[in-house]
């Protein structure tokens, strides 16, 4: 039998010793785990809010990686549920906005746009599920505040979010109109006038 190629079964190969460790040695559930990565994203929020950037950026890349590893535990010792993933999505929004906040208070950025930027991850998120599209394009973009102004990546983060939900409609719409055609049915969505066109 071939071994899964996929990028997320290879890095699972790669962290195996460290779910180990959290699991077996630490004794961390996959929501110990969670919530652990939200109290350092918290402690990340609390240190950018009081202007100290780098020790901010240091606490959520921390965050961050302890993130990535609930669901690798989960999968590798059989605890993969939808409550899981279910709390993980919802302690990342609220890790999300609290940072996001936090820049806001330490003076990096206007309150307008970290809410412009939680709306249009609000909306990625409201559609997720169906769309099974989301690149994460969130925090990851904050730690080049270093090089650029805060406004800017704020304003990249809410355009390329808007963006993937724009994409997420997309996708959604194709494939409910691929399912309608399946049953011999004629919708007038996006996908049928596209088909339309081409035809």
């Amino acid at each position: 039998m071939r071994a899964d190629r996929s990028p997320t079964a290879i890095a699972d190969r790669a962290l195996r010793p460290i779910y180990r460790l959290l699991h077996e040695g630490l004794r961390l559930s996959p929501a110990a785990i969670t919530y652990l990565a939200l109290a350092l994203s918290l402690a990340a929020a609390a240190a950018i809010a009081m202007q100290r950037l780098q020790a901010g950026l240091i606490l959520m890349a921390a965050s961050q990686l302890l993130d990535g590893f609930d669901g690798g535990v989960a999968r590798l010792y059989g605890l993969a549920s939808p409550e899981g993933h279910r709390l993980d999505m919802i302690c990342d929004r609220i890790a999300e906005a609290a940072i996001f906040v936090a820049f806001a208070a330490g003076g990096w950025v206007s309150i307008g746009w970290v809410a412009l930027a939680l709306v249009a991850i609000a909306l990625v998120t409201s559609i997720e599920k169906k769309s099974r599209f989301d690149p994460g394009f969130k925090r990851f973009v904050l730690y080049f505040g270093l090089w650029y102004p805060y406004p800017l990546l704020f304003r990249i983060i809410f355009g390329a979010n808007l963006a993937v939900y724009v994409i997420g409609l997309l996708i959604i719409d194709c494939r409910f109109q691929t399912k309608m055609d399946a049953l011999g049915g004629d919708l007038d969505t996006v996908a049928s006038r596209a088909l339309a066109l081409e035809e």
